[in-house]
């Protein structure tokens, strides 16, 4: 088994740990069961528990904001790529629920030592969502915000939706509300919802 793979197999077996037992109650004895490797491959790769769990935070925040983009990059107007980033945003969820479940447990996931290299990245990663929609603000489909404001409006809805069914609190699929919270989330940053994204076109680069 390569480094990388090695790696992943911890990750792998550390995501079904925390989620069976807890990140505080999880240990690193558990995680070397799970994913049979060494003690000292562990401390090797990652260090410490609160190293696992921020490689495995990361991990998933990566992939996540990946799709987001690469969807983002095919959208052809503004209504298409706010529609793209929300339900994007609800397929992961529902594709990965325990990685979700991680990722919404991030108080307790990542320790005070990772947290700052988190956050630089989470922001890192929404300035690049932000610069694909920044051609829409010049022509001024989208209302010109401050950038702070714009995940709040955005995804608030999706992820209180999300949460309560990663918590068991909804008993429909997600996914059946996609065309309704993107349509919401296109009135309010639209500067003139009314119009259709489709008449918008392509944006100019």
């Amino acid at each position: 088994m390569t480094q990388v793979d090695r790696k992943s197999a911890i990750l792998s077996a550390s995501l079904a740990v925390f989620c069976e037992k807890g990140i505080e109650a999880a240990s690193i004895e558990d995680i070397r069961q799970r994913s049979q490797a060494s003690v000292g491959s562990i401390y090797h790769h990652f260090g410490n528990k609160e190293g696992i769990a921020a490689a495995l935070f990361t991990q998933g925040l990566d992939n996540y904001w990946q799709q987001i983009k690469t969807n983002v990059a095919q959208a052809s107007n503004a209504e298409f790529a706010i529609h793209a980033i929300v339900s994007t945003h609800l397929q992961w969820i529902v594709e990965q629920p325990d990685m979700a479940r991680f990722l919404f447990a991030r108080r307790q996931a990542v320790s005070a030592e990772h947290d700052d290299a988190i956050r630089q990245r989470t922001a890192g990663h929404f300035k690049e969502v932000f610069e694909k929609l920044k051609p829409w603000f010049k022509q001024g489909v989208l209302r010109r915000l401050p950038i702070e404001l714009y995940g709040p409006l955005l995804l608030g809805p999706s992820q209180e939706l999300a949460r309560n069914w990663l918590g068991g609190r909804i008993g429909f699929n997600p996914l059946d509300a996609i065309d309704e919270l993107s349509s919401a989330a296109w009135r309010t940053l639209a500067t003139n919802p009314a119009h259709t994204g489709t008449s918008y076109g392509a944006p100019k680069r």
